[in-house]
C-alpha cells in the first residue's frame, strides 16, 4: 500500500493522506476513464477515489521509488530484455539489443542490468 493524497475539495477527505492502492488502471490511457484507487479511512472505511481526486504524481513517485529499490536500476541505466511479459508496448518494440531505461514501469523485473 502507498500513501494517497486526497486533493478533491468536494471530498470529506480533502487534504488527508490515506493508505491505499490503485485498483483499476487504464492501461490504454484513452482519457475516457479515470483510474480507481481504494484507500482506507482513519475510521477503517474503504474509500473509492478516482485519479482526478488525488495527487497522482505523489502516488506514482512512491511506486517509482519502490521499483528502483527492488531492481537496483535507475533512469538512463542500460539493460538487456531477457523475457517479455504482459503489458503494453508500441508496434515497433524490439527486444533485441541494449535498451536505456527512460522511465520505470511496474514490471521491469525481466531485465538484466550490465
Amino acid at each position: 500500500m502507498f500513501d494517497i493524497r486526497v486533493t478533491d475539495p468536494k471530498s470529506e477527505f480533502c487534504g488527508q493522506i490515506l493508505k491505499g492502492s490503485c485498483f483499476y488502471y487504464d492501461i490504454r490511457h484513452t482519457g475516457d476513464s479515470d483510474d480507481l484507487y481504494v484507500a482506507e479511512g482513519k475510521d477503517g472505511r474503504k474509500i473509492n477515489l478516482l485519479s482526478s481526486q488525488i495527487d497522482e504524481k505523489h502516488y506514482h513517485n512512491q511506486e517509482l521509488e519502490r521499483v528502483t529499490k527492488e531492481m537496483g536500476t535507475d533512469i538512463r541505466d542500460k539493460v538487456i530484455i531477457l523475457e517479455t511479459g504482459s503489458g503494453l508496448y508500441s508496434r515497433d518494440w524490439e527486444t533485441k539489443g541494449v535498451h536505456t531505461i527512460t522511465m520505470k514501469m511496474k514490471f521491469l523485473n525481466r531485465t538484466k542490468k550490465f
